[in-house]
């Protein structure tokens, strides 16, 4: 009689793991298109953000240095120190602890940002990856 409930038991939860993840494969290029579409928004929120604290650092400081902080090199640059130091002040905010690796990936996102500066500016938008399904 044990046996039977352990049996059917196995038997039922071995098919409802077997059904989601053939929901999830299924749906996986939607998935992966919501993903890219969501990650589209996150950058181009950012990089609202940045370009009003770049365009007001870059009119303050423009004639006193002479560097162009809207420029590849010196932007790039630039929005890796205001996305650390973003992500230090909501550590400091939130008091959690300084990890590494948000760290690294609080620079990266900067990196994108700043890299892919240009490329917000083009009718299409940021397409990554769209060609991938």
């Amino acid at each position: 009689m044990i046996g039977r409930i352990v049996f059917g038991f196995c038997s039922i939860s071995t098919t409802f793991v077997m059904f989601v993840m053939m929901l999830f494969f299924r749906n996986l290029p939607k998935l992966m298109r919501l993903l890219l579409k969501l990650l589209r928004q996150i950058l181009y929120l950012s990089y609202l953000v940045y370009q009003a604290i770049l365009v007001w650092i870059h009119n303050q400081t423009r004639n006193e240095t002479g560097i162009s902080l809207l420029n590849n090199p010196f932007r790039t640059v630039a929005c890796i120190l205001v996305s650390l130091v973003l992500f230090f002040l909501l550590t400091i905010i939130f008091k959690k602890s300084i990890s590494i690796w948000l760290a690294g990936c609080a620079a990266m996102h900067g990196f994108l940002v700043g890299y892919l500066w240009v490329d917000f500016f083009e009718p299409s938008g940021l397409n990554l990856g769209d060609q991938l399904w």
